[in-house]
């Protein structure tokens, strides 16, 4: 019934530790590895992966050249057999039932593509942890910022909302991957926005796309995440979100605002996305390093066995 696309390169040392999971969803058949003209192990992992899991119909396919994720993912999604796609990045885990639960809800809502909550591991920690610690989000924000066009991961809300894009692990329908293909654009740098391309594609088209807190993703902490395009330099993380959103804009602000309201010109929500970045590559890290000191200090304050949980 659902086809798992995973697009990797180079990645066998996270793989090993999240792809266990996709074996173990409900109602996936099928799952699709995508290398980008990798060079590492993957392969011999993908096998022994396959031959503990029989049941599942394992693939492997290799770019013979770089092609960028978007790119692999459209290799995957003209592999796919089954009606729905359920996309994951080869660092991040799936919670038991996630695939289901989307399912699920893409049925319900009659959607264009549902995601669950994302959670970003910390160092040491379990996922049982993490939900413990995440909740419904952590942040008290709107999960939404319409005039630079971002999905607040970490939000607090409760239930099913509707949004114009969510994070990248998401179920959508086959037919709907067909139609509105990933953009390859994206390839260079971090990639940033390519997978947003194809969820506000949707979104103009007149397709909804939810986000449900009843299933999780889990992102390795960085520390785990030796190689891709999050572990290059601030500065270019910097120079590639923004090059790409001004394409991104390009594309779509214009049908995007006119849906959302928005009054603003493309050029000032660029630049307000400017800002925005810049403090997310500059001053945001310290600023969350001292919040999160204060908050394991009253914690410690608070019940001392917790520091050492």
């Amino acid at each position: 019934m659902i086809t798992l696309i995973v697009p990797t390169r180079n990645r066998a040392h996270t793989l090993r530790l999240v792809a266990p999971s996709y074996f173990q969803q409900e109602q996936v058949t099928e799952i699709i590895f995508v290398s980008d003209a990798g060079t590492d192990d993957t392969p011999a992992l993908i096998e022994r992966l396959a031959a503990a899991w029989p049941q599942i119909r394992t693939r492997f396919v290799c770019n013979r050249s770089r092609l960028g994720a978007s790119a692999s993912r459209n290799v995957g999604v003209q592999m796919a057999t089954n009606d729905y796609v359920l996309f994951c990045d080869d660092d991040e885990s799936l919670e038991t039932g996630y695939a289901r639960i989307c399912f699920e809800k893409l049925v319900q809502f009659d959607a264009g593509a549902v995601s669950g909550r994302r959670i970003y591991l910390e160092p040491g920690e379990t996922p049982a942890c993490a939900l413990d610690r995440f909740g419904s989000g952590i942040r008290n924000t709107p999960p939404f910022r319409a005039i630079i066009c971002e999905y607040v991961n970490a939000a607090r809300f409760a239930g099913d909302i509707r949004v114009p894009l969510t994070n990248a692990i998401i179920l959508t329908r086959t037919a709907l991957l067909r139609r509105f293909p990933f953009d390859s654009a994206y390839a260079r740098g971090n990639g940033y926005r390519e997978e947003s391309d194809y969820q506000m594609n949707l979104f103009v088209n007149g397709y909804d796309v939810y986000v449900t807190n009843d299933s999780h993703s889990f992102h390795l902490p960085m520390s785990q995440v030796v190689t891709g395009g999050q572990r290059t330099s601030r500065w270019r993380r910097l120079y590639w979100s923004v090059r790409y959103t001004r394409y991104f804009f390009a594309k779509y602000y214009s049908a995007y605002a006119q849906k959302q309201g928005l009054i603003a010109p493309r050029w000032l929500a660029l630049a307000a996305f400017a800002a925005f970045a810049l403090y997310r590559e500059t001053l945001r890290p310290p600023l969350f390093a001292v919040a999160k000191a204060a908050l394991r200090q009253r914690r410690r304050l608070a019940d001392p066995a917790s520091v050492s949980r």
